[in-house]
């Protein structure tokens, strides 16, 4: 597991959702959230915020002319502004305003990385404030909306040594549920308009031509030269860093080379030439190694207002749109999907594009993906209410204003109750570092208890490092962490390797090392960390942790540590099955891709990877289990304690 994500890749649940949709000139669509209009411009800061490389000092002319150009004049007096909040006015801090439109920009460059990333700390505490799309830590495209508080679409961004913040005051307040009408929706669009004006500008002065085929689409083809970079790039990074080819013994990855460069030049559209890129990561079976399309691509997809979740053999709609309620009642069995029976739609449409590492979470994905398909059609379905009679329904795959018959609970990074005299924590995500002080804010609480349990079932990883650091609070043992291994690259080994008898029974040591490099099987590997126990509050309680296939990544190197734990017991589903060490790659149009290169095992040298780790006791989803919203595996958990305490 890595030490540190990006926290773009870090969310493990099933799938990945990127909210994003493009800009229309025309009339805008009320969106499900206002951020699917906005991503565009978070997409161009995300951009600028990877790939800045040249100092002020560099462009300042072409940045002043150009600026001007747009309408922005340089401005002395304004206030520092971050979000709605003024802050302190760095020296030398460079700033305009466009008097036409009303768009603020600030840049500061700082003397080094370092001081920019302590500047950074203390611009996040008011970030942090408002609601937007957070690129991991190096910035977020946020609106301010809060009741009876002036307005304004900001992006706030750390770029290398520079710090950006463009900001357009907004003419409303939100109300208390912070709600848009029509006209506040076209003001935002507006706002958005103005602020990707303003970075397009940024991308013209620091981006080198080379680098600009990163460049969101934006509308352009990509053409077969570009197309075939990204691919051969991929191709390229997975032979030669890719940690887990023993788990697809079958695959020649020579031959998807030779199997898939027509296809990628042949692609008609950008659509699908990110759709073939998919399918050849899939082939690879790896959970942490996946192609991500440019989100103009993305917008493009959508879903009907209804959950499938497999349950043994099949897929049951587990809830729906209210209006739904009677036409297709929960519990209803998916029979069939544009006229195919499932089975053979899943293999034919779904399965080929999923990156899975397991079986249990391939499928979990087919089922969230299964009514996938572009926004602008329906998709016929064929189901058995559980009064066995068969329907056929046609559904939007643009739904609006969907209102849940079961309500999904507001996400939260930790929680804690008593039930009882046992402690709850839900530890949800290990992404954000704030984790470890939540949990240790409840330490007092959880003292005073009798028994405890951690629900680990909502969390899809992070840094492992927080996870220890919360595990040590639980021990008075030293935490042994997953030992390690990745390959290693010495091209005069495989050089050498080339005039070695492979068949021979007396080759030496140097003979295997060059051998296994030239057979691009040669590894560096790590022995496990030792961590100590805090030497603040540590406490020992009958402790049961809650898992299930959303555990994933560090939540699964936390499990991995705590293994050894003899007052730990696990309960509940088979975790993700998916850890290790993404290489992030931009692809032309601004698409990404990871590839796993780090290879995690318990410390003893089981595999988890691939398989998922089992819990002590396993208890199965069931479907009464969803439809009555009633938490069995909570439920076998605190039976389990009391009648052990």
């Amino acid at each position: 597991m890595c030490k540190t994500h990006l926290q773009f890749f870090l969310s493990f649940v099933t799938v990945l959702i990127i909210v994003t949709s493009c800009i229309r000139k025309e009339k805008v669509d009320t969106p499900k959230d206002i951020f699917e209009v906005l991503a565009p411009g978070y997409d161009l800061m995300a951009f600028m915020a990877e790939i800045e490389k040249k100092d002020m000092a560099e462009v300042s002319d072409s940045l002043e002319v150009k600026f001007k150009r747009i309408g922005f004049e340089p401005v002395k007096s304004l206030p520092f502004i971050i979000g709605n909040d003024t802050v302190t006015k760095l020296e030398g801090l460079f700033m305009w305003v466009n008097p036409n439109n009303g768009v603020s920009v600030f840049m500061y460059e700082f003397n080094n990385n370092k001081d920019a990333n302590s500047q950074w700390l203390e611009l996040r505490q008011h970030i942090d404030r408002y609601t937007g799309i957070d690129m991991g830590g190096g910035g977020t495209y946020y609106l301010k909306l809060e009741p009876d508080i002036p307005s304004s679409l900001n992006a706030t961004f750390l770029a290398g040594k520079k710090i950006f913040q463009f900001r357009k005051p907004l003419g409303f307040t939100s109300s208390d549920h912070v709600e848009l009408n029509e006209t506040q929706q076209q003001e935002v669009v507006s706002a958005n308009e103005n602020i990707i004006e303003a970075l397009n500008l940024l991308v013209e002065v620091f981006v080198s031509e080379k680098n600009k085929i990163y460049k969101p689409l934006n509308g352009k083809f990509l053409t077969e030269d570009e197309r075939l970079l990204g691919f051969i790039n991929f191709w390229t990074e997975v032979k030669y860093n890719f940690a887990f080819f023993d788990q697809v013994p079958n695959l020649n990855w020579q031959q998807v080379l030779i199997d898939y460069l027509p296809k990628v030049r042949n692609a008609s559209s950008n659509l699908e030439y990110f759709r073939i890129l998919q399918e050849v990561c899939a082939l690879l079976n790896d959970g942490h190694t996946n192609i991500f399309i440019p989100s103009e691509l993305e917008s493009e997809f959508g879903f009907p207002a209804v959950t499938i979740s497999p349950i043994d053999d099949a897929l049951f709609i587990t809830n729906t749109d209210i209006q739904f309620e009677r036409k297709i009642p929960l519990g209803s069995k998916l029979i069939k999907v544009d006229g195919l029976p499932v089975e053979k739609f899943i293999e034919k449409q779904i399965r080929p594009y999923i990156s899975s590492s397991t079986e249990h979470i391939r499928r979990n994905i087919e089922a969230h993906e299964v009514l996938k398909g572009m926004r602008t059609d329906s998709v016929r379905i064929e189901i058995l209410t559980p009064e066995n009679q068969l329907r056929q329904l046609s559904l939007s795959r643009n739904p609006s204003d969907t209102e849940w018959i079961i309500k999904n609970e507001p996400w939260e990074l930790s929680s804690f109750r008593k039930i009882g005299d046992i402690a709850y924590v839900s530890l949800n995500s290990f992404g954000n570092s704030q984790i470890v002080e939540e949990f240790e804010g409840y330490l007092d609480s959880i003292q005073s208890s009798r028994a405890l349990i951690i629900d680990l079932r909502k969390n899809g990883g992070g840094s492992s490092w927080n996870g220890y650091n919360i595990l040590k609070h639980l021990t008075d043992r030293p935490i042994i962490t997953s030992k390690w291994k990745t390959r290693e690259h010495k091209p005069a080994y495989k050089a050498w390797g080339a005039f070695v008898d492979g068949d021979s029974d007396n080759l030496g040591s140097w003979d295997r090392e060059v051998l296994a490099s030239y057979n691009d099987d040669y590894w560096f590997e790590s022995g496990p960390d030792t961590i100590a126990p805090s030497n603040g509050q540590v406490i020992k309680l009958p402790t049961v942790v809650l898992v299930g296939n959303n555990t994933g990544s560090a939540a699964e190197d936390f499990l991995v540590a705590a293994d050894p734990i003899d007052h730990f017991t696990t309960m509940g589903d088979f975790t993700y099955g998916s850890t290790g060490q993404p290489m992030i790659l931009r692809l032309p149009g601004g698409g990404k891709a990871r590839i796993c290169t780090k290879r995690d095992t318990y410390p003893d040298g089981r595999e988890f990877v691939g398989y998922g780790i089992q819990p002590d006791i396993l208890v199965s989803r069931k479907l009464e289990d969803i439809l009555t919203e009633e938490d069995s595996v909570l439920k076998r958990a605190l039976n389990n304690l009391i009648e052990n305490l």
